[in-house]
């Protein structure tokens, strides 16, 4: 794979819109303006994408682990099967992005913009989601155990089917989400607001639930030994 200068990165973007491929492990390319760019394939691990605009950006297949993408527009862009491990991601907007099948796991999201994004079969375990804003989120089948999404705005998301298990969900908004045939055994419920949310043939055991929201919240089939209440 041939590495490329922060220079012939600039220039390829520019030029042909398309730097998929290369080698840019360890890169400096903060502040950037690459709107609609393909980096398909690069290694970008380690790289400094920080403060920069790659809004409708291509990264499928990409490995992008250890990055720092913070206070950057990531807006529409594209991380199918791509690798975002350990990754610093707070404070971006990532609104309508697809993360179908990315990596992500220790990934931190906090205070980012993930409405509306597609995480669908993403790996997020273990992952930091703590006050981001994510309405409408589509995580259907993805892994999220003991990720901490702390004080999250997730009205609306599809979380059905997904393995939460040892989530931290504390003040957590899930307002009309899907949770249907969630694992959420051990998860912290406390003080989550989960009205007109559907909980059906969701597993609850084990979970600690306290001061929780549950008006209109659709439980049938839901498995709740053990739960915990104190």
């Amino acid at each position: 794979m041939e590495k490329l200068s922060r220079a012939q990165v600039i220039t390829l973007a520019k030029e042909k819109g398309d730097v998929s491929g290369y080698d840019l492990s360890g890169l400096n390319l903060g502040k950037v303006d690459f709107i609609s760019v393909r980096f398909n394939a690069c290694n970008l691990h380690g790289a400094n994408l920080s403060s920069a605009n790659m809004s409708m950006s291509n990264f499928d297949g990409a490995d992008l682990s250890g990055c720092n993408m913070s206070s950057s527009n990531f807006i529409g862009a594209s991380f199918r099967k791509a690798s975002l491990e350990n990754s610093d991601l707070t404070f971006s907007s990532f609104m309508g992005a697809d993360f179908s099948e990315a990596n992500l796991r220790k990934a931190n999201f906090t205070n980012s913009k993930i409405s509306a994004a597609f995480f669908q079969k993403a790996d997020l375990s273990e992952t930091n989601l703590q006050m981001t804003e994510a309405v409408l989120v589509k995580m259907e089948g993805a892994l999220l155990q003991r990720v901490s999404a702390y004080m999250s705005s997730m009205i609306g998301a599809d979380l059905s089917r997904t393995n939460l298990q040892g989530a931290m969900l504390h003040g957590t908004d899930l307002s009309g989400a899907n949770l249907m045939s969630a694992d959420l055994r051990e998860a912290n419920l406390i003080e989550t607001i989960l009205v007109a949310a559907n909980l059906k043939n969701a597993d609850l055991q084990g979970a600690l639930m306290k001061n929780v929201e549950t008006d209109r919240v659709q439980l049938e089939g839901a498995k709740m030994d053990d739960v915990r209440r104190a």
